[in-house]
């Protein structure tokens, strides 16, 4: 082992972070992440670039004071009482289902809060938001949970969100200003923790597609080095990406920090994936429909039969099936590096069945009416049908999409896909299936060598279809008068 005796961390903080102004750059690896590098296969399409040893991560900020007490069976809905005008409330935060992180895991709610607290909402903070003249402020914390192993334990990385009313439109947008500004200059308070040296990069701004008065950017910053009882090498810092989105009079932020070195997000950072939906969680009213309970016959049946129709058993993996549950990752629909943007739903079950070289991937989704189902069709097939090709990733290779119609329910597509090298043919695609049945939509995403359709595209398309038939057929109490 090398000596590290002499080696001075702070001179390597440079090297940190150094596509992290660019979306999709290198990003950190944490503890988590590092122990979950051997199950590669559980997210399609992010890549890892290993490095350094295994760290553990840890929350920034101080804990906040939750509202539920010690009652377990109170929910955010025991928090505030629904305004019928669309009041800000514990609705209007991320979810569970809301947001992403890589690998085999997600983030799971530890906390939801109302008012500002006992402690700063981000690291950088100087005043709480009521100081900055918000009129209501909700705040929740999420924990890193192992989906693919849930008895590996992940402890230390960090997600926030908090969001804030304001009287009016200007004072959001100078308290946007303000926030941003201490995020870019937060040596002050990072001197006062054990890891004094800050930097932030350029902001970026983010595209949340909610349209009127809004504005959204991230910005990515590193700090450290990391505490020698986490990294004893001194080769790892702290790596923040903070989001700040404003739609009118109310503001969302934000907050994600962990410890480690790079990897690679193909698919987005994960708080620039999370941010559109943040912003549309704050539009007024908006998060109403995302409660199933708030549209009769839109939640899902916890013995939906999504895994229906797979394989029993795997060939090389013991135990290839996740699911289904909520929380999973929903499955990217990313074409020529732009993104279909799901509409609000009510409801979302997923599943996964992991095998060598065969990756499957399951996801239902409900909606607050067959219209909303139907437009989240449509823009999935729109995404791909405007990206027959994408460019040149640099090596010779580039990405074909094809889109046919398919006989499945109300409306059904298969979007064909396969990577091309220097114009000839490779072993790898991924085809996905997409079906509306009235307000729900099975999303299927078949990867890996047996994805792959080239040469076998009406047998692959053929194959799906048979195999999702009972999920098919499970979703017609969704169609209102049944199939």
């Amino acid at each position: 082992m090398p000596e590290h005796a002499d080696h001075d961390p702070v001179e390597d903080l440079a090297r940190f972070g150094a596509d992290l102004a660019r979306a999709g750059g290198d990003m950190p690896l944490s503890a988590a992440d590092v122990r979950r590098r051997g199950d590669h296969l559980r997210r399609r399409r992010t890549a890892l670039v290993a490095g350094g040893a295994v760290l553990a991560a840890v929350a920034v900020t101080a804990p906040i004071l939750a509202l539920t007490g010690d009652d377990p069976e109170r929910t955010d809905r025991d928090l505030v009482t629904r305004d019928p005008r669309g009041a800000l409330g514990p609705q209007d935060l991320l979810g569970d289902d809301d947001t992403v992180h890589s690998e085999s895991s997600d983030w799971f709610t530890t906390d939801t809060s109302e008012g500002d607290g006992q402690a700063a909402f981000h690291l950088c903070a100087r005043e709480s938001l009521g100081s900055l003249g918000a009129t209501a402020v909700f705040q929740r914390r999420f924990e890193l949970r192992n989906t693919a192993e849930p008895s590996v334990e992940v402890s230390g990385d960090h997600l926030a969100e908090s969001i804030a009313q304001f009287p009016d439109a200007a004072t959001a947008a100078a308290a946007y200003d303000t926030i941003a500004g201490w995020v870019r200059d937060c040596t002050e308070q990072v001197a006062q923790t054990e890891s004094p040296e800050y930097r932030a990069f350029e902001p970026r701004t983010v595209d949340v597609e909610v349209g009127g008065d809004s504005a959204a950017q991230i910005i990515d910053a590193q700090y450290g080095p990391a505490p020698r009882e986490l990294d004893p090498y001194g080769d790892a810092a702290y790596l923040a990406e903070t989001g700040i989105v404003r739609v009118g009079d109310r503001l969302a932020v934000l907050d994600s920090a962990i410890v480690g070195q790079d990897y690679t997000f193909t698919d987005g950072t994960p708080v620039e994936r999370m941010l559109p939906v943040a912003a549309d969680l704050l539009r007024p009213g908006g998060g109403e429909p995302f409660d199933p309970t708030a549209v009769p016959g839109s939640r899902i049946a916890d013995d939906f039969p999504l895994a229906a129709g797979w394989p029993e058993a795997g060939g090389e993996t013991e135990d290839p099936l996740t699911g289904p549950l909520r929380g999973l990752d929903p499955i990217p629909v990313v074409a020529c590096g732009e993104t279909a943007q799901d509409p609000r739903r009510s409801d979302r079950l997923s599943a996964e069945w992991v095998d060598v070289e065969d990756v499957r991937y399951r996801q239902l989704t409900t909606y607050p009416s067959a219209d909303a189902a139907a437009d989240a069709v449509t823009r999935v097939a729109d995404l791909y049908r405007a990206c027959p090709r994408e460019q040149d990733t640099g090596d010779g290779t580039t990405r074909r999409w094809e889109v046919r119609e398919v006989t499945a329910g109300a409306e059904g597509y298969a979007v064909l896909g396969w990577a091309e090298s220097e114009g000839g043919a490779t072993p790898f695609g991924e085809t996905l299936l997409v079906v509306r049945v009235g307000s729900a939509v099975l999303v299927e995403s078949r990867g890996g060598h047996a994805g792959n359709p080239q040469g076998r595209e009406e047998e692959t398309i053929a194959e799906l279809v048979e195999q999702a038939g009972e999920v098919v057929e499970a979703m017609c109490p969704f169609s209102g008068s049944g199939c």
